[in-house]
């Protein structure tokens, strides 16, 4: 089977029962197509509607219905996260649902609010959204997203300085679009929002433990697992890894007074395939030993070192010997460690840190983008997996969390350190999640039902 047909499969698209044809992944639509942003329509009860409203307009959101995603990449250089966008004429079909189910109709605004509900693109050759794929569940939303890197790159550099500044603008008034406004927010919708939060951080820590072989593949009741029965932590993992992925965490030490000025690079790495027939021991710890770890300082900036703010520590790297690399290597021995495209290493790489998007955008920074390396899978926060475990609103900092979770360490802020740590942690999170109470065990075989307010 091909790439491109395992992609399709593991998007598990039911074409005929969404009632959509034609269209690949990848491919466009016609240019009249008209389309919703995914946050403006799931915002869109809580502007206009009560409690009730809201809870059963979200209880019926994937009700006997699948939705069509369509994505659009930021042309600026925001950084935001990818525009997911579905057909306009399938939000007014579920709208006109809730005629008869609650004998009430929401109405879309009208006058130029309703604009931001019917929104076109392809205007002056400028890209059009590509079709991802076809969801009936938070759970295959965030799997298409999953995907969102092996869509083909969009081509400005046929477009005029001034067709591409119209489409950046247009973007930015898409993006502003479904933007909170925080003076005006209700408080009972933003702690609505944080609990929703929370369980997309639950799904993440799912994701890691099904990545460790700690939780079972199946995701539906119908499906049953009883090989958790008697397992303790003195056993090997007691399924498959799923996907055989290789665990890489990153930590980017920047300088306090330029940051955008990279000093250190730390990498610390858990191939799943080494774990399988090793007991995960208390919490996890015995299978520190089998992290491999790595620490590189930029040589045009060993001189500098953060104090002002952070006691940095370059020079004390715990895990192995610190590498001296020139600034135009580093984007080369990144690409060895995590496998890029000309890379012979080619296996699933799921991505770790704390605080993960920032030390991602620093490796862009240097020159190496992780969304451009086929293989790329996934990302784990161990700063919302803490978040998850302590039902804490805030999150914590490394150090901290450390201390929490019982794992020794010293010297903090060297990036060879701070990414073994962190990848430590994410396995005490994973293992203490899974038995932290009786009902553990039982979960892994009967899933509960998620639902997400917010999707990135």
């Amino acid at each position: 089977m091909s790439e491109s047909e395992l992609d399709v499969a593991a998007l598990s698209i039911d074409r005929e029962q969404s009632g959509f044809h034609g269209l690949e992944m990848g491919e466009q639509p016609q240019k009249d197509m008209q389309f919703c942003p995914w946050k403006l329509l799931r915002a869109y009860p809580y502007v206009n509607y009560d409690e009730f409203v809201v809870e059963y307009f979200n209880e019926m959101l994937f009700e006997a219905r699948t939705w069509d995603f369509y994505c659009l990449l930021d042309p600026g250089k925001n950084g935001r996260d990818p525009l997911l966008l579905v057909p306009s004429s399938q939000f007014e079909d579920y709208l006109k649902s809730f005629d008869f189910l609650l004998q009430e109709q929401l109405l879309i605004p009208r006058n130029d609010a309703r604009l931001k509900f019917f929104v076109t693109f392809g205007e002056w050759d400028t890209p059009l959204p590509r079709f991802l794929g076809c969801a009936d569940s938070e759970e295959a939303i965030d799997e298409l997203k999953l995907q969102i890197h092996r869509l083909p790159k969009d081509d400005l550099t046929s477009l005029s300085a001034d067709v591409i500044q119209g489409y950046r603008d247009k973007m930015d008034w898409v993006y502003m679009s479904f933007k909170s406004n925080k003076r005006k927010k209700d408080p009972s919708v933003a702690k609505r929002q944080k609990m929703e939060r929370h369980k997309g951080y639950g799904r993440m820590v799912k994701r890691t433990q099904r990545y460790l072989g700690l939780r079972s593949q199946a995701i539906y009741p119908s499906v049953p697992s009883t090989s958790m029965e008697g397992w303790t932590v003195d056993k090997p993992p007691p399924f498959k890894p799923n996907d055989s992925v290789r665990f890489v965490c990153v930590d980017v030490e920047a300088w306090e007074r330029g940051t955008r000025v990279v000093t250190e690079v730390g990498f610390a790495v858990l191939d799943t395939e080494d774990i399988v027939n090793v007991p995960p021991g208390t919490d996890g710890h015995d299978w520190f030993p089998l992290i491999k770890s790595f620490h590189y300082r930029i040589e045009e900036h060993m001189d500098k070192v953060n104090h002002r703010y952070v006691e940095g520590c370059p020079d004390a790297f715990h895990f192995g010997i610190s590498q001296v690399v020139r600034s135009r290597e580093i984007c080369k021995v990144i690409g060895s460690i995590i496998g890029d495209n000309t890379s012979n290493n080619s296996r699933p790489v799921v991505m770790v840190g704390h605080d993960i998007s920032q030390d991602l955008s620093y490796l862009q920074k240097v020159g190496f983008t992780v969304w451009r390396v086929n293989h790329f899978l996934d990302e784990v926060d161990t700063k919302s997996m803490f978040q998850r475990l302590q039902r804490s609103v805030n999150g914590r900092g490394l150090k901290t969390v450390c201390e929490e979770l019982g794992i020794p360490g010293r010297n903090f802020h060297n990036a060879g350190n701070d990414a073994t740590y962190t990848l430590r942690a994410m396995i005490v999170i994973a293992v203490k999640q899974l038995l932290e109470s009786p009902k553990a065990k039982k979960e892994n075989s009967e899933e509960e039902v998620e639902y997400v307010l917010i999707t990135f």
